[in-house]
């Protein structure tokens, strides 16, 4: 969980706890690795620190999060968008890397599986929604958003889109960590459409029943974390 403060033109994150303090310092490292990499903007991070606690700012970025304009965009929008979010996924997945030697990362999870473990484990009491085994880990090996979701993607006036954020997830894993996020998480009237766009860039078919099960587990991890944030007073 990480605290946002807008001042003027800039954004600053603020962590937690330790936890959410590692997660900056991926979010800086993985942004920095793969700016420029795509045909898309990235926030450009600055890491900061006060008394030994990391915290990152950047530039505005102008646009609306496509959470908030998802429902009202027309059919055509939406084949622009899910188009962009494919080709965006598929670059991505197409970035070269070093798992090895990708970037420092204090400690913290760069495959997203593992992660995703130890952020549920650290901030969830029940566990009975999360097994680690469920998700596919054959194939981990390319770089993922890891939390590709709504309110991750920037649309500018003319409803297409202006920058894709928030990389404090981001690591590595297969295509399908990031198509289900996506897809899981917009109207069904982008599946389609996103799929079609991603199968036909990668000239390969993708798995229904492996993309099914992972919206499936994306959508308990969400209903479980927001069940936790309530309990501790976060969420209403």
């Amino acid at each position: 969980m990480k605290h946002l403060l807008i001042h003027g033109n800039y954004f600053f994150r603020f962590p937690r706890d330790e936890f959410w303090s590692r997660t900056i310092v991926k979010d800086y490292e993985f942004s920095k690795f793969i700016y420029g990499k795509t045909d898309f903007t990235t926030v450009k991070l600055e890491l900061l620190y006060n008394n030994g606690r990391p915290f990152s700012m950047h530039k505005k970025i102008e646009g609306t999060v496509l959470a908030d304009k998802m429902n009202d965009l027309t059919p055509d929008e939406i084949k622009v968008i899910c188009d962009d979010i494919a080709k965006f996924m598929f670059q991505l997945h197409q970035v070269s890397f070093d798992k090895n030697t990708l970037f420092e990362t204090s400690n913290i999870g760069l495959n997203l599986v593992d992660f995703l473990n130890e952020l549920l484990n650290v901030h969830c009491d029940n566990k009975t929604f999360w097994n680690y085994n469920e998700f596919v880990k054959k194939d981990n090996n390319c770089l993922v958003h890891g939390d590709l979701n709504s309110s991750n993607i920037l649309l500018d006036e003319n409803n297409h889109i202006s920058a894709i954020i928030d990389f404090g997830f981001g690591g590595f894993g297969n295509k399908y960590f990031d198509i289900a996020r996506i897809i899981g998480r917009c109207p069904d009237t982008f599946k389609g459409d996103i799929i079609n766009s991603y199968e036909t860039l990668s000239q390969s078919t993708l798995d229904n029943n492996i993309l099914q099960n992972e919206i499936s587990i994306w959508s308990n991890i969400d209903n479980a974390y927001i069940s936790y944030m309530k309990n501790i007073g976060i969420y209403k």
